[in-house]
């Protein structure tokens, strides 16, 4: 062997591929038809390494190749590199087919007594092997959540955020509506309207979140301010008292759905007052062929929704 390298050089990963496929196939020619390339680029490919590596990987013995020691040596390790690059393939494959790795999301609380849970459902028939983990948080913890990397994406009742570090994507339209328990005096009607509730136990939220936002705009809306006379922060818990027969409350669309109308009656408010549902996610953090696939899903859920504002309106 001549011409060998000054020093010590570590090996391209082409030239660990070569010696691999030599190591298991224990010629030149077998090895390129592995690798498909011909005999000639192997042996050149071959002989560069024992270059770098300045000791020899193979003995030539009556015209076949015969391991040195170092090349045992070195083939152990070989092998747990071409394990890892299996691997590496596997899960690169299986997270562009949505059969691999773990989904990590956020929502307003609203949408977690049943769009998520559908969206869910719909979209593991479709990928089975994508774990997913599901949070519900306040609007307070929703934001830093999605920029501490903590999860990939949130679904939000809310104006795009004033902040350029999240990236926010409208995937669909709610409305506000009131759930009214059965036998009360309201159910008989076919919208609420603000004046309408005076009299009557209302439950409400905090002004400061956007959907708290949202009701005041309603609230406001009569002859004179409607308040509040429970004060929660999500829609389930505004629902779990509506059940209760506590009192009415004013609730996103989409925290209702047309199975629950057992427990209590949903009525549109006049004006019927609608927001937008957005997609969020961190700026620096794109989002990956997964996730895209679970919003698909996630839009198609809201666009098969019984009925629209307008629709239960007219009731």
């Amino acid at each position: 062997m001549t011409g060998l390298h000054p020093q010590g050089a570590a090996l391209s990963l082409r030239q660990i591929e070569v010696f691999h496929a030599i190591m298991l196939t224990g010629s030149l020619s077998e090895a390129g038809r592995m690798l498909f390339v011909t005999q000639p680029a192997v042996s050149r490919i071959l002989a560069s390494a024992e270059n770098r590596l300045r000791y020899p990987l193979f003995e030539r013995v009556k015209g076949r190749l015969r391991p040195t020691p170092e090349a045992r040596r070195l083939f152990e390790e070989s092998e747990q590199v071409f394990d890892r690059v299996s691997r590496f393939n596997a899960l690169a494959t299986g997270l562009g087919s949505g059969a691999a790795g773990t989904l990590s999301l956020v929502s307003s609380p609203s949408f977690s007594e049943w769009l998520i849970p559908r969206t869910i459902q719909r979209f593991r028939e479709k990928h089975p092997g994508t774990a997913i983990r599901y949070r519900p948080l306040a609007f307070d913890m929703l934001l830093p959540h999605i920029l501490l990397g903590h999860a990939d994406f949130g679904i939000a009742s809310m104006s795009p955020p004033a902040n350029t570090n999240i990236v926010a994507e409208e995937i669909g339209e709610g409305w506000l509506g009131c759930a009214i328990p059965r036998g009360h005096p309201l159910a008989a009607r076919s919208r609420i309207r603000a004046d309408d509730l005076h009299g009557h136990l209302l439950i409400g939220y905090e002004a400061q979140t956007p959907f708290g936002r949202l009701a005041a705009r309603f609230l406001n809306s009569g002859t004179s301010p409607v308040r509040p006379d429970i004060e929660i922060r999500a829609t389930p818990e505004a629902l779990a008292l509506v059940r209760q027969g506590v009192g009415v409350a004013l609730v996103e669309s989409f925290g209702y759905h047309p199975d629950f109308q057992r427990d209590f009656v949903f009525r549109p408010t006049d004006p019927v007052l609608s927001h937008k549902i957005q997609l969020l996610h961190a700026a620096n953090s794109p989002l990956s062929t997964t996730a895209r696939r679970f919003a698909g899903a996630l839009r198609q859920v809201i666009k098969e929704t019984p009925a629209s504002a307008l629709e239960i309106a007219k009731r």
